[in-house]
């Protein structure tokens, strides 16, 4: 069987998760230049509204699957292995099935009372296939994850991200030529007459939002497709030996009882940790209305672009999101994945009640989501604005009204790369309401922050930023000492905070330097984006050059990439 150790494991979806995120900047910065703040605010509204359903109908079903494969692995029950595989199919199948038409028929009503934006519902129409596919998909992804093989994952994850850079840019793009095509020959823009281009564009920008997100949808199909035809032709490991040995199976009743109670309590945590992105939806944009009418003089530097008054508060919420929270967002994918990977091994030794192993994997987890953690939200806090321009050049009143935010919001980077991967270790101890109660408390926080500092006009570019880091702080402490409690460890915490975040505090040091000396050479003139990739490529070697002084951790995964077998590699 191709299994991988957690440091191979998370080696594989690192690499993965690294390579998506940097195609899905290539899909998200066109994407953003083409629509704007505005359009954005359409395209984000619409994923506040998915994402929760996506929630309940996905979220538990990898750690689900991954855990009783986990179990039944361990234990070697073969047989009763694949028959949980084949229940859970046609049980998340059925389900994913039912959701996808209740959010195409509920689409246009939700998106109107959610959002204000009747617009918004074909974007989430055109998202709804995607609650199928992934439901599917995620019991194929799960069910390998549990058996330690990260490579269908990782391979399904890159073939859907190719797909949604080809075909999401691509259908949106047409799509937008097409309306300025109809207007330009009628007068019109799908079918309402538009006085000037600039109406035109505004009125296209729902259609070619739910375009993207169709080709999303369609890029989903085409993985499950994929995971679905690996497992046929290729297998899972296990052999017809291997089944007989043990025959005896479950009752279906029983197994989708352990379904439904292992993948339940996970959804509903992930459904209560999406209530950042919800709660930013339904307070950004009324409390920045407060503030614009309270002092519309402080918002002067964002309306020269032509924007009104009454398009303001949708316009900070687009760039707020599409921007700032899209950049904060890109690291703490990278440190989840590490609790995907540790997950079934951390499973099994729980299940053995080896508290031994169970420690020395946290740990390794921590140290490696700690060494992602602190040189990257401290270096996305000192570069905010430099980053913005790189990635979203041209857009100008966008990077004013998000750059202040993302400043702050590196704090939060760092908190929630270390807070994510510890709620998928909760849930493989059996602890996931542990998590729901977590969130909730820390999303009641973010709302009060949120209604309160957003209407001062000082703060309303900047409110929600620091409401984020004040919950994830609370979520952050919270969450980090119920898991070692939970596990009975102890943490080795020279290992997982002080040399991380000693190595982060110097890459960050040598990033502010070379950005400062490049900057005030008067002989030569650089452009700015060359400046803030000099600096971010001499702030990477100085890391790696402190992590390789201080610590044991990377050479133990440059071994476990390259040796078959690796005593480390666990």
């Amino acid at each position: 069987m191709n299994k991988q150790g957690f440091l191979k494991g998370s080696a594989i979806l690192l690499f993965t998760v690294t390579f998506t995120k940097a195609l899905g900047l290539l899909y998200r910065i066109p994407l953003t230049r083409l629509l704007g703040g505005s359009g954005m605010g359409y395209y984000s509204s619409a994923y506040c509204i998915f994402t929760p359903v996506m929630a309940v109908a996905s979220a538990g079903i990898p750690s689900a699957m991954a855990r009783l494969a986990a179990e039944n692995y361990a234990f070697e029950r073969f047989a009763n292995l694949r028959k949980t595989k084949r229940v859970a199919a046609v049980l998340f199948t059925c389900i994913g099935l039912v959701l996808t038409c209740a959010v195409i028929l509920l689409a246009d009503p939700a998106a109107h009372l959610l959002t204000g934006h009747k617009n918004a519902g074909i974007v989430i129409a055109c998202l709804a296939p995607t609650l199928l596919f992934c439901t599917v998909m995620s019991v194929w992804r799960g069910y390998f994850e549990g058996l330690h093989n990260m490579y269908p994952t990782a391979v399904s994850e890159i073939i859907e991200t190719l797909f949604k850079l080809a075909l999401g840019l691509g259908f949106a793009y047409f799509t937008n030529t097409r309306a300025l095509n109809e207007f330009s020959h009628l007068g019109t823009c799908f079918g309402t007459a538009c006085t000037s281009k600039e109406q035109a564009v505004l009125i296209a920008l729902p259609y070619v939002a739910a375009a993207s997100v169709f080709g999303t949808s369609l890029s989903s199909g085409i993985a499950c497709i994929y995971i679905m035809a690996r497992s046929k032709i290729k297998g899972d490991g296990i052999t017809p030996r291997m089944l007989q040995k043990d025959p005896v199976t479950d009752a279906t009743g029983e197994t989708l009882r352990r379904l439904l109670r292992y993948s339940l309590p996970v959804s509903l945590a992930a459904l209560i940790t999406t209530l950042t992105g919800m709660i930013d939806m339904l307070t950004v944009n009324p409390c920045a209305e407060a503030a614009v009418s309270k002092s519309p003089q402080t918002f002067s530097h964002l309306l020269e672009g032509g924007l009104t008054a009454q398009q303001l508060p949708n316009f900070i919420y687009g760039s707020y999101e599409a921007l700032a929270a899209a950049v904060a967002g890109l690291v703490p994918t990278l440190t989840a994945m590490l609790g995907k990977s540790a997950l079934a091994g951390i499973t099994e030794s729980f299940a053995k009640g080896d508290n031994k192993a169970v420690c020395s994997r946290l740990n390794k987890m921590m140290t490696l989501c700690a060494m992602i953690a602190f040189p990257s939200g401290l270096g996305i806090s000192l570069l905010a604005e430099n980053i913005l321009s790189l990635l979203f050049s041209g857009r100008n009143a966008e990077i004013a009204a998000a750059a202040p935010s993302l400043r702050i919001l590196g704090a939060a980077v760092v908190l929630v790369s270390l807070s994510l991967p510890c709620f998928t270790i909760l849930q493989a101890l059996g602890k996931p309401r542990t998590v729901a109660l977590i969130m909730i408390l820390g999303g009641a926080l973010k709302l009060c922050g949120n209604i309160v500092l957003i209407r001062i006009p000082r703060f309303t570019l900047t409110g929600a930023a620091i409401s984020t880091v004040a919950s994830e702080l609370f979520i952050c402490i919270a969450t980090l000492l119920l898991t070692y409690k939970a596990a009975n460890a102890r943490c080795a915490a020279r290992e997982v905070f002080v040399k991380p975040l000693y190595a982060g505090l110097m890459s960050t040091a040598a990033a502010f330097l070379a950005e400062r000396s490049v900057s005030k050479i008067h002989i030569l003139t650089f452009k700015p984006a060359f400046v803030t990739l000099f600096a971010l490529g001499f702030s990477v070697i100085v890391y790696l050059f402190v992590t390789a002084l201080l610590c044991e951790m990377p050479k133990n995964v440059l071994k476990s990439l390259f040796c078959k077998k690796n005593r480390k590699n666990t």
